[in-house]
């Protein structure tokens, strides 16, 4: 066997055998039982998922403690992402825990927050402490818990990292002992893969699914014949379940062997923020931007890096002599639970159909790319692609746009590091407010534009692409809208609450003033809602005039005033 899979895999199997046998060090963050609704490296759009989902009753403003002495060495506040967030360091232990979506800081944050925010005049703030700042003991209130920032619901984010790499690390090897689990992980769906020009299945060059049925012991059973010839890989969409909720989990450890030879495998105890865009190769891009369904690869494309993964042949089964090839994936979840599927393969020789390459252009993940033709330029960093492609490009007119349409391949690609896509504007439209033109990507199946932006230069809008797929150039002369919500109720509940939205590019800049002075507006971007408490230590009884200004990302302008008494 492969020396460097061996030792890849030791290596993924004992870089966290130390932490284990020390994993009582971290506590509870609430003094309700521990119960999770998203796990560690649980499949997302464009990321994996850094820690735990820790559950709240479905309801905010718990109480949250820190989990070991250290001190908080950074805070952060924001209308998406992690929200309102606390960031303690251990020194003792080499770690970080971080706690995101929280409703409150603790009284001490709270008021270093809010003279940061005002002192910036700004919403986002990004403190960062020194050691002897904010030292805090295990079982310290921090805060309470909430649904900030890009939350769906209520919950705390959890994670841990290695204070040293800042690589996450799955906070379950600290918290096994506190939440039961006997369930195994389920599979859902199963593909199969033809390395393009180098394979077929059942006389066909494309991925096909391969049909399964649940025995009464939940493991798949495969009756269908599969004749594959040459070069192929397998996808697996699998879901874990844990003991007493109805939410599923990531799959901790695949292992794919073929004739009892290790192939493939994935273990996912730690991985660095670096690597998180990786899960665009990890997965069936095309199966999740089509569907929103995720299928994990069994193979490795080239120009994925990511380190959980330990491969020979990059996990791809050759399939060369006529015979029956025997091929397990095991499915186990850090608890050891495991389900198994196992799947024959008929050797069977097949003339493999070559390339679709006409009318394309050979783009190859390893170098520097470049496409030009009439009204489009597209460039690519070198490791943009994680695997080379034959892309195709076609164009068309709609009225209504300011340009033409250009599709970049007939199935969407996604990009590690952007491209540099520059599209011409018509010269009809280059004497006009340039800065309102940019470029947006429009989803073949729905229509829906998606606002992506650029710069004007010299009859070109310019923009960063994060994938490949339609896009063309619009304009936007709206500005946004402010909506209060009833301002007769604002004295009464102490509180300002006004709803701004955007048609397209969104929501750039606002700013709210009471008397002509900054006034701290906290923004909940997930429902477009902006809030003023009504401070007294900065807002005396009597009169006084609101002003708010919400600007999109195209420069487009609303201004909003109203008179009130306090």
């Amino acid at each position: 066997m492969n020396k460097v899979f061996v030792a890849v895999v030791a290596f993924l199997f004992t870089t966290m055998l130390p932490i284990q046998t020390e994993a009582q060090r971290l506590a509870n963050p609430f003094d309700f039982p521990i119960q999770l609704s998203g796990g560690f490296c649980d499949l997302r759009a464009n990321h994996y998922h850094a820690g735990i989902d820790i559950r709240t009753k479905s309801s905010e403003g718990h109480a949250m403690h820190a989990v070991q002495k250290g001190y908080i060495s950074r805070v952060s506040v924001s209308p998406w992402g992690y929200g309102l967030a606390i960031y303690i360091t251990h020194p003792d232990d080499n770690l970080i825990t971080v706690y995101g979506h929280l409703q409150q800081f603790n009284q001490r944050i709270t008021e270093i927050v809010k003279e940061k925010q005002y002192e910036n005049e700004s919403y986002y703030v990004n403190i960062k402490f020194e050691p002897d700042a904010l030292p805090v003991k295990q079982g310290d209130l921090i805060g309470y818990s909430g649904n900030s920032g890009s939350s769906g619901g209520p919950h705390l984010h959890f994670e841990v990292r290695d204070m040293q790499t800042n690589e996450l690390i799955d906070p379950l090897i600290f918290y096994k002992s506190y939440i039961p689990d006997t369930r195994k992980p389920l599979v859902r769906g199963l593909k199969i893969y033809p390395t393009e020009g180098k394979g077929m299945v059942n006389g066909n060059n494309k991925k096909q699914n391969i049909e399964f049925k649940l025995n009464k012991n939940d493991h798949p059973v495969i009756s269908a014949t599969i004749e594959a010839w040459g070069e192929i890989g397998l996808g697996i969409r699998a879901i874990d379940r844990m003991d007493g909720t109805g939410f599923s989990y990531g799959i901790k450890d695949i292992l794919l062997t073929v004739d009892s030879i290790e192939m493939f495998r994935s273990h996912t105890d730690r991985f660095s923020l670096e690597e998180s865009k990786y899960i665009n190769s990890y997965t069936d891009y095309e199966e999740w931007s089509d569907k929103r369904i995720f299928y994990i690869k069994t193979f490795v494309d080239p120009g994925n890096r990511t380190q959980f993964i330990a491969s020979r042949n990059s996990g791809k089964i050759n399939i060369d002599e006529e015979r029956i090839y025997n091929i397990l994936i095991t499915l186990t979840d850090i608890y050891g639970n495991a389900c198994k599927v196992p799947i024959k393969i008929k050797g069977k020789k097949q003339d493999i159909t070559p390339p679709d390459t006409i009318g394309t252009k050979l783009m190859r993940w390893y170098d520097y790319n470049s496409f030009s033709t009439k009204g489009i330029r597209l460039t690519f960093p070198r490791n943009s692609l994680y695997n080379s492609i034959y892309m195709h490009h076609n164009t068309s007119f709609v009225k209504e746009r300011f340009s033409l349409t250009h599709t970049l391949h007939n199935t969407p690609v996604p990009l590690h590091t952007p491209a540099q896509l520059s599209i011409y504007l018509d010269s009809a439209f280059t004497s006009t407010n340039t800065d309102q033109f940019g470029i947006v990507r429009i989803t073949n199946s729905s229509g829906k534009m998606s606002w992506v932006g650029g710069t004007f230069r010299d009859g070109w809008i310019d923009a960063e692409i994060n994938e490949l797929g339609t896009y063309t150039v619009t304009c936007d002369t709206t500005p946004p809208v402010i909506r209060p919500i009833d301002p007769g109720k604002w004295r009464e509940k102490k509180k300002i609450s006004i709803r701004i939205t955007d048609n397209l590019s969104g929501i750039s800049v606002y700013r709210g003033e009471i008397d002509g002075k900054y006034a701290l507006f906290e923004y909940d971007g997930k429902n477009a809602l902006i809030s003023y408490t009504f401070d007294n230590e900065r807002l005396h009884p009597g009169y006084h005039r609101l002003k708010l200004t919400v600007t999109d990302g195209c420069g487009n302008k609303s201004t909003y005033e109203y008179s009130f008494t306090w």
